[in-house]
């Protein structure tokens, strides 16, 4: 065959190629999918109704799909089932690239459509910018690069590389590529002492375009993140630490001091009382109540980003482990999230304690040791009636309590229930 003839069959091959979608002169889009949801599993993505991308996991991403240039529809399943979380479209453009981030919404599930086309940065630079997908919590957090551990920040000058981030960044920070092993700092905006999230030997290289991905961690305060390179690799950051604090009704108690997960989260705690939320390793859950281990009556495992209780009851005293779920409520009409949590020494196992609210029950089925699933309800300003029973005493009133919008509140009921009824033996705590 003369080279001639061959050079025009290959060439007609090609248009036909081209003419069908088949891509060789450019006419394919490229997008992938990034799940940064919280306790939905695995994400499937469908385009125009076929499966094109199946069982990306939580905080990971999948490689680019191809389909020819053209506006597609878009819809999210959780993989093994049929239902559609979300619906959306893009248009696909020949030979260009898109990441759909799928997220946790006020209560619902979101998606962002982010163009992987940004344009190099300059010499010895890179680029860096910040989506906070927390954007229905009015959450707004500050990002820091540090060189040294995220636990020195407070008490340093290090001002923020991006600040009072909300949703997704505009435009990209350029900076300088030095190569240097920075620790990358989440904190509350505002607060360098309230650290978010900790992300070790994140390297700024020359030319790297990278997003930072938040999103909530288990407990709903803390986050994750996904470190999203442009047209490249997605890097799961999860948490290394969770939150745990300490509810004691210890009977006869002066005072003790409990570490979990070998960390101090409180000196001294006398009962009854509420101690604060403490960073500490996540994993297993191990507590010591004055330097004894205490093995709790259920076993838990701490969850990167996890919120954690440790209930403490008895003279011996025994150790309920509960995992908070301090995410804001989903509701505009009823922002405040609250549950009751019964920590009263002595009263019967089949003795359940209640919760109302203006007369209306929102907490029930809260045996010694246990707490009620959370209620979303009305915010009020000093107006709000909260009542806890356990049978007919009356262990919590307050008929002027306020409950703001945007907060999630635990009642918790501590003490022994022989002593004689005080005017309350509740302490209503707000957990965020």
């Amino acid at each position: 065959m003369k080279t001639t003839t061959r050079w025009l069959i290959a060439f007609c091959a090609a248009a036909l190629l081209a003419a069908c979608g088949g891509g060789l002169l450019g006419n394919q889009g490229r997008i992938r999918l990034v799940n940064a949801t919280t306790g939905l599993g695995a994400l499937d993505l469908l385009i125009d109704s076929e499966a094109a991308i199946t069982g990306v996991a939580t905080a990971s991403a999948s490689d680019y799909v191809l389909r020819k240039a053209d506006t597609y529809q878009l819809d999210l399943r959780q993989t093994g089932n049929a239902a559609t979380l979300l619906t959306t479209s893009t248009a696909l453009v020949a030979d260009k690239h898109q990441t759909l981030v799928a997220y946790n919404s006020g209560g619902t599930i979101a998606a962002t459509i982010l163009d992987d086309e940004e344009g190099d940065p300059g010499r010895n630079k890179a680029k860096l910018r910040v989506f906070n997908t927390a954007t229905a919590d009015a959450d707004k957090v500050d990002v820091y690069l540090v060189t040294t551990a995220c636990g020195s920040l407070d008490s340093s000058p290090a001002a923020p590389t991006a600040s009072n981030v909300s949703g997704l960044q505009a435009a990209y920070t350029e900076l300088a590529a030095s190569g240097t092993a920075y620790t990358l700092c989440v904190t509350s905006a505002g607060d360098k002492s309230d650290i978010r999230l900790e992300i070790p030997s994140f390297v700024l290289s020359d030319q790297r375009i990278v997003t930072v991905i938040l999103a909530r961690g288990a407990g709903g305060y803390l986050m994750n993140a996904i470190v999203l390179d442009q047209q490249g690799a997605a890097t799961q950051a999860l948490n290394a630490s969770a939150r745990a604090r300490v509810a004691t009704s210890m009977s006869g108690s002066t005072g003790v001091d409990v570490s979990v997960n070998g960390v101090a989260v409180a000196a001294g705690i006398t009962a009854p009382n509420v101690g604060p939320y403490v960073l500490v390793p996540k994993g297993d859950v191990a507590v010591k109540v004055n330097g004894i281990d205490v093995v709790p009556t259920v076993p838990l495992t701490a969850a990167p980003g996890a919120d954690i209780t440790v209930l403490l009851m008895g003279a011996t005293p025994t150790a309920t482990l509960f995992a908070d779920d301090n995410t804001p409520s989903s509701s505009t009409a009823r922002p405040v999230k609250i549950r009751l949590v019964n920590g009263i020494n002595g009263a019967s196992s089949s003795t359940t304690a209640t919760l109302t609210l203006n007369n209306v029950l929102v907490g029930s089925g809260a045996a010694p040791g246990q707490a009620s699933g959370y209620s979303q309800v009305q915010s009020s300003a000093g107006l709000a009636r909260l009542e806890a029973r356990i049978g007919t005493l009356q262990f919590y009133f307050d008929q002027t309590a306020t409950l703001e919008s945007n907060r999630v509140y635990s009642l918790f009921l501590l003490g022994d229930i022989a002593n004689p009824a005080p005017p309350n033996r509740g302490i209503l705590v707000p957990d965020r």
